[in-house]
């Protein structure tokens, strides 16, 4: 793992103790594995279901007397501790869904009931033993990494500093399981992550701490000559009395203006103000400013800006920026004309914008005949940059760690009551003197080689901050091994579940008194965790990995097929139903309203999209909804219908396992290799629907055991297109005649029938118990951070039936998750 060359040489011993510290979590998870245990259930079912089919249908090749392909299935067993086992078990799924086995010349094939239940036993079975392997039942040490997010979150509650983990320096993107990122099995460490994290928290300890003179604080000026790149114009223009009413015009999609780069010479805080005007054409869009970092990858601004002409608006933000010289990218991000082929200026000819009376006839035209806007568009009159920004020097993180000030005596003592007090705020847990030992080891070495107190002591910071006690989440202790959770360890369990961060100062002094695993105390630090704005980090991450929706947008709409479709529609989607959900929590709502509601949240250009009249600006709004809405719930929202489809069309399918999985908690096993494509129909035949495909597939009768589960579920939805839009018929480019109508009624497997997404929609209301079921343990997997077992299940229940007396509000059923005995086990 090699280390930049101008990387200190003292800070190289920080990295072969990284490695001495977190080499061990590595060893402790693969020596400590857990031991995943066979279900109850799973043993009886095995005798029900898979035996009786293997003795009629495969135990002839594969069972005592002969064994093809090395393998038996008459004695197999449901112990998943072995991996040939388990390999035995998926193969067997695998073979019988596709059809291979049995093979086609044997006497009695079996039937496709029967193949369905015998998959859905093996696949329940798998799916049990891979959350039996991440529990830590059988562990004596548990270690959980922490996700991007959460690194972020702590190192900001821990130094005062962001940390821009997105960026091309920051960190790789967490892996999910089931759409959930936190999943300690999964969260594996790289040599990225290592080398990432030494840089991390170098850079971030050289931003919060004062190492060295205050950073001298610059306001950078762009006028419309830096913006335009016409600076060599600027003394032509005062010299004819104009350059003070230039102003950049900005059209949609304006791709002809050049990045501007601005250089940041120290890592910081900074304040960008930009004056303009925004001009909307009537019963159009507003036009909408973004500013784009395109070296690191980043918006660091996006907003509709309204302002008339004469009366430009500054609008003020902050970024976090890096050092070095980042080119950014100015725009009016509403989709329009492509300026290449219409320019606004002719090319060459400093013929600068400066009022909407000035225009000539070679340029765009902004406004109709009597000067009202006929597109939307910007006029810029400046852009600043000031920073960085610092409230005090030495810095409050400084102050905080190196708490005696500048009286206090430099010595041994001293470096080793920063370091401990530092350190058990990284590790949200007590130091033993062996640990601070091995760390003030390298302030000695730091001295040795030159370095100044501070800077030594840094030294040490730094090794705290890439250790294992900090980048994970440590539950257990190899000499007294317990199944309940400590306090310190449930404080971190319960802050990184509620504010994906660290636990603040109550939180740990709770934990310090020895009462934080009580349950009414644990029920009042719920109330006020929830309270604090930091459960916004709960509130924006559950449903995100929940509802899966990180896949909005994988597949990029057909620009051709849906033109309404834009960034700024795929942000406000995502937007809503994280709102929503927001909501529901805020007010300690029923859970009943995920499946229904009579109200949603939207801003303006969602609500455009949606046909809501009444709603403008960016800013999210309660409207309530009327039943030519077609809305209501999470089910109908763009964000989730939009999830499940591949940018061209509607996928029904995709949309009946989605339900299956984030809404039911009955996941179908996986389908066959080599599933055929829908057919495509003659060309000139009539104009077929998705939903009549389909029916034409599930004429197989192998297909038709499992789609019969999964399809009336998505094609209740298909009065929704691939972005959420409602229509009635199905636009359909193949075939002849009209586009077809759709019919979105359909029958559930247990014979339920109905009309369409709204009568569906009622169904699983009166299902709440199973809805409230299935969420509760997908809520606590996100908890625990692990998937949930059998002997789990049986404790949530009781938890979810605790919630039921409350209509299972979601404020409140989060405090039963968390005083229940499950939330404090290992």
């Amino acid at each position: 793992m090699p280390l930049p060359r101008a990387f200190p040489a003292v800070h190289r011993s920080v990295l072969f103790s990284l490695c001495y510290v977190v080499a061990p979590a590595a060893a402790l998870l693969a020596v400590a594995a857990p031991q995943a245990s066979a279900a109850v259930p799973g043993q009886e079912n095995l005798e029900k279901v898979a035996r009786p089919f293997f003795r009629e249908h495969c135990n002839k090749c594969h069972g005592e007397k002969k064994q093809k392909g090395d393998l038996r299935v008459d004695n197999l067993t449901i112990d998943f501790d072995s991996p040939k086992i388990m390999g035995h078990w998926e193969e067997i799924m695998n073979r019988i869904n596709s059809g291979d086995m049995p093979p086609d010349d044997v006497d009695k094939r079996p039937k496709p009931d029967d193949i369905v239940r015998v998959s859905e036993f093996i696949s329940g079975q798998l799916v049990e033993a891979d959350s039996a392997r991440q529990s830590s039942a059988g562990e004596r040490v548990a270690f959980r990494r922490l996700t991007r997010e959460e690194y972020a979150n702590s190192v900001h509650d821990l130094l005062g500093v962001n940390y821009d983990f997105t960026d091309p320096t920051g960190l790789p993107e967490d892996p999910d399981w089931h759409g959930i990122q936190r999943i300690g099995s999964v969260l594996t460490l790289s040599p990225a992550h290592v080398e990432k994290y030494l840089a991390a928290a170098d850079s971030l300890l050289n931003e919060a701490l004062s190492l060295g003179p205050a950073p001298q604080r610059e306001l950078v000026h762009w006028s419309p000559f830096e913006i335009r790149g016409w600076k060599s114009f600027q003394k032509e223009y005062e010299a004819r009395g104009l350059a003070e009413k230039v102003r950049v015009d900005l059209v949609p999609n304006n791709g002809a203006l050049d990045d501007r780069t601005i250089n940041i010479k120290t890592a910081g805080e900074y304040i960008v103000r930009v004056k303009l005007s925004g001009l909307r054409p009537e019963g159009g869009r507003a036009p909408r400013l973004r500013l784009y970092a395109a070296d690191i990858g980043r918006t660091l601004f996006e907003q509709d800006i309204e302002a008339p002409e004469d009366k430009p608006v500054t609008i003020e933000f902050r970024a976090h920026l890096p050092v070095g010289q980042h080119p950014v990218h100015i725009v009016n991000s509403v989709p329009g004309p492509n300026p290449e082929a219409r320019r606004s200026r002719a090319t060459g000819t400093p013929n600068i914008f400066t009022g909407l009376q000035s225009r000539v006839p070679w340029q765009m035209k902004f406004t109709d005949d009597n000067g009202k806007p006929i597109l939307p568009f910007l006029l810029v009159d400046s852009i600043e940059w000031d920073g960085p920004i610092v409230n005090s020097w030495p810095t409050a993180s400084h102050q905080q760690i190196f708490f005696g000030g500048e009286s206090a005596t430099k010595d041994a003592a001293y470096a080793r009551e920063i370091v401990k007090r530092f350190a058990e705020r990284a590790w949200r847990r007590p130091v033993t003197a062996e640990e601070l030992d091995r760390y003030l080891k390298l302030v000695d070495k730091a001295q040795q080689l030159g370095d100044n107190f501070e800077t030594s002591v840094k030294t040490a910071l730094s090794a705290v901050m890439c250790s294992k006690s900090f980048l994970y989440i440590e539950e257990g202790k190899v000499a007294t091994p317990s199944q309940k959770l400590t306090d310190w360890e449930l404080a971190s369990r319960l802050s990184y579940f509620l504010w994906s961060s660290m636990p603040d100062e109550r939180l740990l002094a709770t934990a310090r008194s020895g009462q934080l695993h009580e349950r009414e105390t644990l029920r009042a630090e719920v109330r006020r965790m929830l309270a604090d704005p930091k459960a916004e980090e709960f509130a924006t991450s559950f449903p995100r990995q929940w509802l899966q929706l990180r896949r909005v947008g994988m597949f990029p709409p057909d620009k051709v097929l849906y033109p309404d479709y834009d960034e700024n529609l795929e942000k406000s989607m995502i937007g809503e139903t994280v709102g929503f959900f927001g909501d529901v929590l805020k007010r300690n709502a029923s859970l009943r309203e995920f499946l229904d509601s009579n109200w949603t949240l939207v801003n303006e250009r969602l609500a455009k999209f949606y046909g809501i009249e009444g709603v403008q600006g960016d800013g999210f709004q309660r409207v309530a909804l009327k039943p030519e809405d077609h809305r209501g719930g999470l089910l109908t929202q763009a964000a989730v219908l939009s999830l499940t489809s591949d940018g061209t069309r509607h996928r029904p399918v995709h949309r009946g396992v989605w339900v299956l999985e984030s809404i039911i908690g009955k996941p179908p096993p996986p389908p066959p290799a080599n599933v055929p494509a829908l057919t495509t129909p003659d060309a000139n035949a009539p104009k077929t629907t998705v939903r009549q495909k389909l029916e034409a597939h599930r004429s197989d009768a192998n297909c038709n055991a499992c789609h019969r589960r999964i399809d009336p579920l998505g094609i209740a939805f298909d009065n929704y297109d691939a972005i959420g839009h409602w229509r009635t018929v199905e636009t359909v480019t193949a075939g002849v005649g009209d586009n077809p109508a759709l019919d979105p009624s359909g029958e559930l497997y247990d014979g339920r029938t109905f009309k369409d997404a709204k009568e569906l929609k009622k169904i699983l209301v009166d299902d709440t118990d199973k809805f409230a079921t299935a969420f509760t343990e997908k809520l606590a997997t996100y908890a625990l951070r692990r998937g949930t077992t059998f002997s789990d299940r049986n404790e949530l229940r009781h938890v979810t039936e605790r919630a039921k007396a409350s209509d299972y509000k979601l404020a409140s059923l989060i405090e039963e998750l968390v005083t229940s005995d499950i939330f404090q086990k290992r």
